[in-house]
């Protein structure tokens, strides 16, 4: 499973009084930390920060590349902010966070194609989430036609199923596996992904929720996850979900980890 280091996000509280206060040593080490962690992308996000997002931006992704050896995820709302930071990610492997069916689809394209970037695609219209999941591979299905047809490589494009708090819809986390499950099978050559705290959010003990969905979402197909990799009890969940599931070939994996636990 592909993890992505959740930490640099201007969303949590720490992370955005350190973007700030341009506190560098702060933001080194949460990519430091996320890269020991295991993190195989950085999801890096300077939203909050308004007018000085796009330079903000720049100025950690500019960090990570230095004090890291991971992948890019540019995490923004604003399409010119992307445009303006996507080309300055060198050769480092990047992915842009998002696209929609009714937005940012014009603007970004030629510059992914032209970058060979990949692409999380968030299967909603009209700006809403669908509850039904149907509805999201429907619309999984027709981005994931309309990107490849575009010159997007199919193994380039990762659909964010859309997890969603179960403290506000108690159908939110069987809707996100239902989603996995549906666009792996409609899609197989597609892969998928979700932003794992977003399924706890207002929630006590967030990290026993995300694991146990965690485990549940490999096991309908899940592909990647957004996520605290240096979480102990998420590591435990992801190492005993792949082991059962047969992802750590002899529970390898398994095995290392505890004995150095």
């Amino acid at each position: 499973m592909l993890k992505i280091g959740e930490k640099l996000n201007s969303s949590i509280p720490k992370t955005l009084t350190a973007m700030k206060d341009r506190d560098d040593s702060a933001l080194i080490q949460l990519i430091q930390d996320q890269a020991k962690g295991g993190a195989e992308y950085l999801d890096i996000n300077t939203a909050m920060l308004g007018e000085a997002e796009p330079k903000e931006l720049l100025r950690v992704v500019g960090m990570a590349l230095k004090e890291s050896t991971c992948g890019i995820m540019l995490d923004s709302p604003n399409i010119d902010v992307l445009v303006q930071v996507l080309p300055h990610v060198g050769n480092r492997p990047v992915m842009v966070n998002s696209i929609t069916l009714d937005g940012r689809y014009d603007a970004l394209l030629p510059l992914i194609r032209d970058t060979n970037a990949g692409v999380v695609c968030l299967p909603m219209a009209d700006g809403r989430i669908p509850l039904d999941p149907r509805q999201r591979a429907d619309n999984a299905e027709s981005l994931a036609d309309k990107l490849t047809k575009a010159g997007i490589p199919a193994h380039h494009i990762w659909i964010d199923v859309l997890a969603e708090s179960v403290a506000t819809s108690d159908r939110a986390a069987q809707a996100a596996l239902e989603s996995i499950w549906l666009v792996k099978e409609r899609i197989p050559e597609i892969r998928t992904l979700c932003g794992l705290p977003n399924i706890s959010f207002g929630l006590p003990q967030r990290a026993n929720m995300n694991g146990m969905f965690l485990a549940m979402a490999l096991s309908w197909g899940l592909d990647g996850a957004i996520l605290d990799v240096n979480s102990a009890k998420v590591r435990s969940a992801l190492l005993t979900a792949e082991a059962i599931l047969g992802q750590d070939e002899y529970c390898l994996e398994y095995i290392d980890a505890v004995r150095n636990s």
